[in-house]
Protein backbone atom coordinates (compact mmCIF):
# COMPACT_ATOMS: atom_id res chain seq x y z
CA UNK A 1 0.00 0.00 0.00
CA UNK A 2 3.09 1.91 0.81
CA UNK A 3 4.64 1.61 -2.80
CA UNK A 4 1.31 2.40 -4.64
CA UNK A 5 0.59 5.61 -2.72
CA UNK A 6 4.25 6.98 -3.63
CA UNK A 7 3.93 9.66 -6.05
CA UNK A 8 7.46 11.11 -7.07
CA UNK A 9 8.76 14.85 -6.02
CA UNK A 10 11.12 16.06 -8.81
CA UNK A 11 11.78 19.37 -7.17
CA UNK A 12 13.41 17.38 -4.35
CA UNK A 13 15.12 14.82 -6.54
CA UNK A 14 12.89 11.86 -4.00
CA UNK A 15 9.86 9.97 -3.87
CA UNK A 16 7.13 11.49 -0.93
CA UNK A 17 3.99 9.01 -0.28
CA UNK A 18 0.93 10.02 1.16
CA UNK A 19 0.20 10.46 4.92
CA UNK A 20 -1.02 8.30 6.54
CA UNK A 21 -1.87 9.01 10.07
CA UNK A 22 -5.27 9.50 11.97
CA UNK A 23 -6.16 13.40 12.39
CA UNK A 24 -4.36 14.85 15.40
CA UNK A 25 -1.56 12.72 15.80
CA UNK A 26 2.04 13.89 16.65
CA UNK A 27 5.26 12.03 16.29
CA UNK A 28 8.48 13.12 18.94
CA UNK A 29 11.61 11.84 17.96
CA UNK A 30 13.63 12.07 20.76
CA UNK A 31 15.65 9.40 23.41
CA UNK A 32 13.30 8.26 25.55
CA UNK A 33 15.65 8.61 28.65
CA UNK A 34 16.14 12.20 28.25
CA UNK A 35 12.28 12.79 28.29
CA UNK A 36 12.20 11.42 31.46
CA UNK A 37 14.55 14.65 33.10
CA UNK A 38 13.59 17.64 34.00
CA UNK A 39 14.44 19.23 30.78
CA UNK A 40 12.78 16.28 28.85
CA UNK A 41 9.66 17.21 30.65
CA UNK A 42 9.74 20.77 29.52
CA UNK A 43 9.50 20.00 26.24
CA UNK A 44 6.45 17.14 27.33
CA UNK A 45 4.12 20.10 28.68
CA UNK A 46 4.58 22.00 25.61
CA UNK A 47 3.42 19.19 23.09
CA UNK A 48 0.66 17.76 25.94
CA UNK A 49 -0.56 20.82 26.31
CA UNK A 50 -4.42 21.88 26.66
CA UNK A 51 -6.11 23.45 23.78
CA UNK A 52 -7.54 26.73 25.12
CA UNK A 53 -11.76 26.96 25.47
CA UNK A 54 -12.76 23.69 26.28
CA UNK A 55 -14.76 22.58 29.43
CA UNK A 56 -12.01 20.22 30.15
CA UNK A 57 -8.40 19.56 29.70
CA UNK A 58 -7.67 18.08 26.06
CA UNK A 59 -4.26 17.88 24.27
CA UNK A 60 -4.19 19.81 21.14
CA UNK A 61 -2.90 16.24 20.20
CA UNK A 62 -1.65 12.53 20.74
CA UNK A 63 1.64 12.09 21.17
CA UNK A 64 3.81 9.39 20.63
CA UNK A 65 7.16 9.14 21.23
CA UNK A 66 9.69 7.06 20.18
CA UNK A 67 13.54 6.56 19.76
CA UNK A 68 15.65 8.17 17.27
CA UNK A 69 16.63 4.43 16.33
CA UNK A 70 12.81 3.54 15.70
CA UNK A 71 11.97 6.03 13.02
CA UNK A 72 11.37 4.05 9.44
CA UNK A 73 9.35 4.11 7.32
CA UNK A 74 5.96 3.28 9.14
CA UNK A 75 6.32 6.48 11.18
CA UNK A 76 7.20 8.68 8.73
CA UNK A 77 4.07 8.91 7.21
CA UNK A 78 2.77 10.34 10.30
CA UNK A 79 1.49 14.31 9.33
CA UNK A 80 3.34 15.83 12.30
CA UNK A 81 6.90 15.16 13.45
CA UNK A 82 9.44 16.57 15.93
CA UNK A 83 12.42 15.71 16.22
CA UNK A 84 14.58 16.74 19.36
CA UNK A 85 18.20 16.19 20.09
CA UNK A 86 20.45 17.84 22.90
CA UNK A 87 23.87 16.87 22.14
CA UNK A 88 27.81 18.71 21.81
CA UNK A 89 27.84 18.18 18.22
CA UNK A 90 25.39 21.50 17.75
CA UNK A 91 27.24 24.73 17.85
CA UNK A 92 24.53 26.82 18.68
CA UNK A 93 20.53 25.72 19.37
CA UNK A 94 17.81 26.25 16.35
CA UNK A 95 14.60 25.04 15.69
CA UNK A 96 14.01 23.74 11.69
CA UNK A 97 11.08 23.48 9.79
CA UNK A 98 10.61 21.53 6.68
CA UNK A 99 7.14 20.30 4.56
CA UNK A 100 6.53 17.47 3.05
CA UNK A 101 9.75 15.59 3.59
CA UNK A 102 8.47 11.90 3.76
CA UNK A 103 5.02 12.27 2.75
CA UNK A 104 2.78 14.69 1.87
CA UNK A 105 0.65 16.73 3.45
CA UNK A 106 3.37 16.91 6.54
CA UNK A 107 5.08 19.30 8.70
CA UNK A 108 8.12 18.46 10.24
CA UNK A 109 9.94 20.47 12.91
CA UNK A 110 13.60 19.79 14.31
CA UNK A 111 14.56 21.12 17.58
CA UNK A 112 18.14 21.09 18.42
CA UNK A 113 20.64 22.16 21.25
CA UNK A 114 24.34 21.49 22.86
CA UNK A 115 23.29 21.60 26.22
CA UNK A 116 19.99 21.30 28.59
CA UNK A 117 20.32 24.96 29.08
CA UNK A 118 19.83 26.00 25.92
CA UNK A 119 17.46 23.83 25.06
CA UNK A 120 15.20 25.42 27.70
CA UNK A 121 16.07 28.43 26.41
CA UNK A 122 15.31 27.47 22.47
CA UNK A 123 12.24 25.52 24.06
CA UNK A 124 11.04 29.00 25.88
CA UNK A 125 11.61 31.19 23.04
CA UNK A 126 9.51 28.98 20.41
CA UNK A 127 7.19 27.91 22.57
CA UNK A 128 4.31 28.76 21.04
CA UNK A 129 5.31 28.24 17.60
CA UNK A 130 6.12 24.71 17.77
CA UNK A 131 2.79 23.54 17.60
CA UNK A 132 1.19 26.13 15.60
CA UNK A 133 2.50 24.83 12.52
CA UNK A 134 1.00 21.38 13.82
CA UNK A 135 -2.52 22.83 13.95
CA UNK A 136 -2.45 24.49 10.85
CA UNK A 137 -1.19 21.39 9.02
CA UNK A 138 -4.41 19.65 10.49
CA UNK A 139 -6.64 22.69 9.99
CA UNK A 140 -5.42 23.00 6.20
CA UNK A 141 -6.73 18.81 6.40
CA UNK A 142 -10.48 19.18 7.62
CA UNK A 143 -10.77 21.97 5.14
CA UNK A 144 -9.69 20.00 2.15
CA UNK A 145 -12.79 17.72 3.56
CA UNK A 146 -15.06 20.33 3.76
CA UNK A 147 -14.49 21.31 0.16
CA UNK A 148 -15.59 17.93 -0.90
CA UNK A 149 -18.17 17.55 1.38
CA UNK A 150 -19.99 20.71 2.81
CA UNK A 151 -23.79 22.17 3.04
CA UNK A 152 -24.85 23.95 -0.21
CA UNK A 153 -27.98 25.35 1.44
CA UNK A 154 -26.28 26.88 4.22
CA UNK A 155 -24.05 28.13 1.64
CA UNK A 156 -26.09 29.95 -0.19
CA UNK A 157 -28.30 31.14 2.44
CA UNK A 158 -25.35 32.41 4.43
CA UNK A 159 -24.35 34.24 0.74
CA UNK A 160 -28.05 35.71 0.43
CA UNK A 161 -28.14 37.23 3.72
CA UNK A 162 -24.20 38.28 4.16
CA UNK A 163 -22.52 38.24 1.13
CA UNK A 164 -19.90 35.66 2.35
CA UNK A 165 -19.38 32.18 1.59
CA UNK A 166 -19.10 29.24 4.24
CA UNK A 167 -18.24 25.74 4.09
CA UNK A 168 -20.21 24.21 7.06
CA UNK A 169 -20.37 20.02 7.44
CA UNK A 170 -22.83 18.46 5.24
CA UNK A 171 -24.65 17.17 8.50
CA UNK A 172 -25.15 20.79 9.51
CA UNK A 173 -28.57 21.38 7.77
CA UNK A 174 -31.04 22.63 10.17
CA UNK A 175 -31.29 26.47 9.88
CA UNK A 176 -33.32 29.42 11.90
CA UNK A 177 -33.11 32.34 9.83
CA UNK A 178 -33.25 36.15 11.73
CA UNK A 179 -32.88 40.10 11.41
CA UNK A 180 -28.80 39.94 10.39
CA UNK A 181 -28.31 36.58 12.21
CA UNK A 182 -28.39 32.85 10.84
CA UNK A 183 -28.18 29.88 13.18
CA UNK A 184 -27.54 26.45 11.18
CA UNK A 185 -27.36 22.71 13.84
CA UNK A 186 -26.89 19.47 13.46
CA UNK A 187 -28.95 17.56 15.65
CA UNK A 188 -29.21 14.17 14.19
CA UNK A 189 -26.60 12.50 16.32
CA UNK A 190 -26.04 12.03 20.13
CA UNK A 191 -24.24 15.78 19.94
CA UNK A 192 -24.98 19.24 18.06
CA UNK A 193 -22.78 21.08 16.14
CA UNK A 194 -23.51 24.48 15.65
CA UNK A 195 -22.63 27.41 13.59
CA UNK A 196 -24.11 31.00 13.66
CA UNK A 197 -23.08 33.81 11.61
CA UNK A 198 -24.43 37.52 12.73
CA UNK A 199 -23.77 41.06 12.24
CA UNK A 200 -24.46 44.24 14.17
CA UNK A 201 -23.25 47.85 12.94
CA UNK A 202 -19.60 48.79 12.94
CA UNK A 203 -20.13 52.29 14.73
CA UNK A 204 -20.92 51.41 17.88
CA UNK A 205 -19.14 50.22 21.02
CA UNK A 206 -19.32 46.53 22.30
CA UNK A 207 -17.55 44.53 24.36
CA UNK A 208 -17.22 40.76 22.64
CA UNK A 209 -19.49 39.60 25.83
CA UNK A 210 -21.85 42.28 25.59
CA UNK A 211 -22.17 42.23 21.72
CA UNK A 212 -22.79 38.10 21.45
CA UNK A 213 -24.92 38.16 24.51
CA UNK A 214 -27.45 40.53 23.59
CA UNK A 215 -27.34 38.59 20.12
CA UNK A 216 -28.10 34.97 21.52
CA UNK A 217 -30.81 35.84 24.24
CA UNK A 218 -32.86 37.16 21.11
CA UNK A 219 -32.29 34.14 18.62
CA UNK A 220 -31.23 31.39 20.60
CA UNK A 221 -33.93 31.19 23.80
CA UNK A 222 -34.73 28.45 25.94
CA UNK A 223 -38.01 26.13 26.53
CA UNK A 224 -38.86 28.80 29.31
CA UNK A 225 -38.87 33.18 28.75
CA UNK A 226 -35.99 33.35 31.98
CA UNK A 227 -33.87 30.88 29.87
CA UNK A 228 -31.21 31.67 27.29
CA UNK A 229 -27.98 31.70 25.97
CA UNK A 230 -25.29 33.56 27.49
CA UNK A 231 -21.25 33.91 27.34
CA UNK A 232 -19.53 32.50 30.59
CA UNK A 233 -17.37 35.60 31.02
CA UNK A 234 -14.69 33.80 33.44
CA UNK A 235 -13.57 31.63 30.11
CA UNK A 236 -13.18 34.33 27.28
CA UNK A 237 -10.24 34.78 25.77
CA UNK A 238 -8.75 36.69 22.45
CA UNK A 239 -6.08 34.32 20.28
CA UNK A 240 -2.81 36.29 20.04
CA UNK A 241 -3.19 36.77 15.61
CA UNK A 242 -1.82 39.49 13.26
CA UNK A 243 -4.59 40.13 11.66
CA UNK A 244 -6.08 43.86 11.94
CA UNK A 245 -9.63 42.99 10.58
CA UNK A 246 -9.79 39.66 12.79
CA UNK A 247 -10.34 38.71 16.32
CA UNK A 248 -10.42 35.24 17.00
CA UNK A 249 -12.64 34.53 20.63
CA UNK A 250 -12.75 31.29 22.31
CA UNK A 251 -14.82 30.61 25.61
CA UNK A 252 -17.68 28.70 26.95
CA UNK A 253 -21.50 29.05 26.65
CA UNK A 254 -24.45 28.17 29.09
CA UNK A 255 -28.09 28.39 29.00
CA UNK A 256 -29.20 30.59 31.50
CA UNK A 257 -31.21 28.61 34.32
CA UNK A 258 -30.01 25.05 32.83
CA UNK A 259 -28.03 22.92 32.61
CA UNK A 260 -26.78 23.14 29.10
CA UNK A 261 -23.56 24.18 28.39
CA UNK A 262 -20.21 23.99 26.19
CA UNK A 263 -17.31 25.53 24.14
CA UNK A 264 -17.39 28.25 21.17
CA UNK A 265 -15.40 29.80 18.98
CA UNK A 266 -15.89 33.34 17.01
CA UNK A 267 -14.37 34.47 13.93
CA UNK A 268 -15.18 38.49 14.38
CA UNK A 269 -14.23 40.77 11.37
CA UNK A 270 -14.31 44.51 11.44
CA UNK A 271 -15.77 44.71 8.06
CA UNK A 272 -14.80 48.12 7.37
CA UNK A 273 -16.14 48.63 3.90
CA UNK A 274 -20.03 47.20 4.59
CA UNK A 275 -19.77 49.05 8.03
CA UNK A 276 -20.23 46.09 10.07
CA UNK A 277 -19.03 43.56 12.65
CA UNK A 278 -19.52 40.43 11.00
CA UNK A 279 -19.26 36.95 13.38
CA UNK A 280 -18.93 33.63 12.16
CA UNK A 281 -19.25 31.14 15.21
CA UNK A 282 -18.92 27.43 15.73
CA UNK A 283 -20.37 26.16 19.12
CA UNK A 284 -21.26 22.65 20.33
CA UNK A 285 -23.03 20.52 22.91
CA UNK A 286 -21.88 17.47 23.26
CA UNK A 287 -22.47 16.18 26.96
CA UNK A 288 -20.00 13.47 28.02
CA UNK A 289 -17.96 13.59 24.96
CA UNK A 290 -14.37 14.34 23.43
CA UNK A 291 -15.10 18.42 22.14
CA UNK A 292 -11.47 18.49 20.32
CA UNK A 293 -12.52 16.84 16.86
CA UNK A 294 -15.66 18.44 16.56
CA UNK A 295 -14.86 21.64 17.79
CA UNK A 296 -11.94 21.58 15.56
CA UNK A 297 -13.67 20.71 12.59
CA UNK A 298 -16.26 23.72 13.21
CA UNK A 299 -13.45 25.72 13.37
CA UNK A 300 -12.02 24.79 9.57
CA UNK A 301 -15.11 25.48 8.87
CA UNK A 302 -15.19 29.35 10.16
CA UNK A 303 -11.59 29.59 8.19
CA UNK A 304 -13.48 28.99 5.52
CA UNK A 305 -15.34 32.13 4.90
CA UNK A 306 -14.58 34.41 1.85
CA UNK A 307 -16.01 37.86 1.46
CA UNK A 308 -18.26 37.45 -2.19
CA UNK A 309 -17.00 40.98 -3.26
CA UNK A 310 -13.21 39.76 -2.25
CA UNK A 311 -13.01 42.49 0.03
Amino acid sequence: MLLVSCTSDKKKGKTVGKVQSAPYELLVVADKEWLKTETGQKLVEVVEAPIGGLPQRESNFRVTYINPHAFNGTFKVYANILFVDVARKYTEPKMTLEKDLYAKPQVVEGLYAPTNEEFVKLLEEHQKDILRKFNENEFARERRLLEKNYNGAVLAQVRKQFGVSVKVPLDVDDMKVGEDFLWASASKKDFQQNVCVYALPLSETYSFEDMRDSVMKVNIPGDRDDRWMETDRRTVNVDDITRKDLVVVRGLWDMRNDAMGGPFVSYVYADTVRNRFLVVEGFVFAPDKKKRPIMRQLEAALQTVTFEDGK
